[in-house]
């Protein structure tokens, strides 16, 4: 059902783009502000103080460690935007008649990255906390999937050539998952989401903090922020 689920959010992003024409860059950037409202809250409120503070059983940890890996997540999100051209936060670009092959490559990645925290997190987290990070990226997915099919259609590629590309991004995740639980990464689930929660920090906070290009769009984008961080205590509060 979790690999059904991180599919899911592709499909649907595909047929927010051929049905309600959500690539524009306004819509995204709502989508984003509510996504990066979301997976700020959560990582702050929970998946944070989880990590520092494991439930009785979990494998002793280095806090020192941790928090360097931490950073690492937070920097290497920072090299693949320059890859990927930001698409995971919002910013969707047209490269007429070009197909954006590090863009491809940067978001593939980061999709990949992301999933591994959820491969073998039963033994190390409870199971709410574990649902939360799987919803936490099935949210963040659904409007890059979004930006990342708008941008492909707009560079000139046919239709199915373009799903075939979004059908790529949306193998990552399931594929990170599986390599987690059925490698040897499985013994590493506290390191893989400390890598994670960095990049949760630097994707929700560049787009909660970069400025608007369109003024008007501000109390819109204040209102998807505030509606995100609504659903994040919710859903800390159903768990």
């Amino acid at each position: 059902m979790d690999y059904l689920l991180l599919l899911s959010t592709i499909v649907l992003g595909a047929a927010s783009v051929f049905l309600f024409k959500l690539y524009e860059p306004r819509h995204v950037k709502l989508l984003n502000a509510f996504t990066g409202a979301y997976l700020l809250c959560l990582t702050l409120l929970h998946l944070l103080p989880e990590l520092y503070h494991p439930h009785t059983g979990a494998v002793p940890h280095d806090d020192l460690r941790i928090g360097a890996l931490i950073l690492g997540g937070f920097f290497t999100q920072i090299a693949l935007d320059v890859i990927s051209m930001g698409v995971e936060h919002g910013h969707a670009h047209h490269l007429p008649g070009r197909v954006p092959a590090g863009v491809l490559a940067g978001l593939c990645l980061h999709a990949l990255v992301e999933a591994t925290a959820l491969g073998n997190a039963r033994t190390h987290y409870d199971p709410e906390s574990r649902q939360l990070l799987l919803w936490s990226i099935v949210l963040h997915n659904y409007p890059v999937s979004i930006a990342l099919l708008g941008m492909l259609l707009h560079s000139g590629m046919t239709r199915g050539r373009a799903l075939g590309f979004l059908g790529l991004f949306a193998a990552m995740a399931p594929l990170g998952m599986s390599l987690s639980a059925h490698t040897a990464l499985a013994a590493h689930s506290r390191e893989l989401m400390a890598f994670v929660i960095g990049i949760f920090m630097h994707i929700s906070t560049t787009i909660l903090f970069e400025s608007s290009d369109i003024h008007r769009f501000n109390l819109a984008k204040l209102g998807a922020i505030i509606v995100g961080t609504g659903l994040a205590i919710l859903s800390l509060s159903l768990h």
